[in-house]
């Protein structure tokens, strides 16, 4: 027996047994051919099913290029906007006035001297009703200044009686003074001063002349809005007195008298709480404190931001690079999440666009 004889004998009942296409899908698939194989009607080719044809006939070695370019570029943004951040300078604010209850609270100032306000609560003076007082016609500023001035150990006692001299020249008040004597660096003096606020200017002048000026910082806080708040209770108060003097003298009974007295001691107790409280921010307002300082010697590592770079300082810089690392780290996962699940669903829809589209064929060829 020949065995290539029975192989050809195989085949051809092989080839008999396999199925025929019918001779409508025949002339359906020559026609489909000769035209370029054109996409069905009523089937559109859609931009994510272009995205997902690009990239299954894209290797996968070609993708990481463009892929790691996003996440640097995504990295980088994260990086300048936390740098961007911690460059900003902190704002320590504080209250310029405390407010008191049914209130709106005063103006809040940052230590850059830029006014911000405060949530204010329900108030029943129209004129008090904003933390900038926007309706007085009159702001009220509290001034206040530092100065530090550089000489010799033997002239601390000459330059200290010129500060005298300057703050009595323009009226001022000394609230406290001291002096030392020694060494260079040991020999100094300190001063806390009030000086008229409309003779600051010629004073801290008058301060600059007796030596060297190492340092000098004036700030401004505007204290309008709590005086106003201040002025329009006190006067609430004053018409709340007369209001209770007209009842305790209509009164016809002890007990009425009696509880009538009470609410009038009660009343003029906060008229002077608030009539100190008006004094104390006329003062402000009109009298600057100033802070004056002589010393000897050379001038202090780093008063002027200057002074070695050091281990301390290395530390310190270590710690803000890794804590903005840290930032960039959690800023660059938050941005890469919604991008990772996006990828996800889009694969998911290709696999779903693949299993329909064989269904399809195999429907199609049966």
């Amino acid at each position: 027996m020949d065995p290539h004889r029975d192989d050809l004998d195989l085949a051809a009942e092989l080839r008999a047994l396999r199925p025929a296409p019918q001779p409508e899908f025949t002339a359906k698939l020559d026609a489909r051919a000769t035209a370029g194989f054109p996409r069905p009607d009523g089937h559109p080719a859609t931009a994510l099913r272009r995205i997902a044809e690009r990239l299954r006939s894209t290797p996968p070695r070609r993708l990481l290029a463009p892929a790691g370019a996003f996440a640097v570029t995504a990295i980088v943004v994260a990086t300048t906007v936390v740098a961007t951040s911690k460059d900003e300078p902190a704002m320590t604010t504080h209250l310029a006035e405390r407010p008191e209850a049914g209130v709106s609270s005063p103006g809040v100032q940052s230590s850059s001297g830029v006014e911000y306000s405060a949530p204010a609560r329900q108030s029943h003076y129209p004129n008090a009703n904003s933390g900038y007082a926007a309706s007085a016609g009159q702001r009220k500023i509290e001034r206040s200044a530092q100065i530090v001035l550089g000489t010799d150990p033997d002239r601390v006692r000459a330059d200290a009686a010129k500060v005298f001299d300057a703050v009595h020249a323009v009226d001022g008040i000394v609230l406290r003074s001291a002096i030392r004597d020694g060494a260079s660096g040991d020999a100094g003096a300190e001063f806390e001063l009030l000086i008229p606020s409309g003779k600051l200017g010629d004073a801290l002048a008058d301060f600059s002349a007796i030596g060297e000026v190492r340092s000098r910082r004036e700030s401004t806080q505007d204290i309008t809005a709590p005086t106003v708040g201040a002025r329009e209770r006190l006067e609430d108060s004053q018409a709340r007195i007369d209001g209770l003097l007209v009842q305790l003298s209509e009164a016809t009974t002890e007990g009425e008298r009696s509880a009538v007295e009470a609410e009038l001691r009660a009343e003029r107790r906060q008229a002077a709480v608030l009539r100190s409280r008006l004094v104390s921010l006329s003062r402000r307002a009109n009298l600057s404190r100033v802070s004056l300082r002589i010393e000897t010697g050379a001038a202090a590592a780093g008063e002027d931001g200057g002074g070695a770079w050091g281990a301390g300082d290395g530390l310190d810089d270590a710690g803000r690079i890794l804590e903005i690392a840290a930032g960039v780290a959690i800023v660059g996962l938050a941005a890469l999440t919604p991008l990772a699940v996006l990828a996800l669903l889009a694969w998911l829809a290709y696999r779903v666009w693949v299993r329909a589209s064989r269904r399809g064929v195999l429907g199609q060829t049966g």
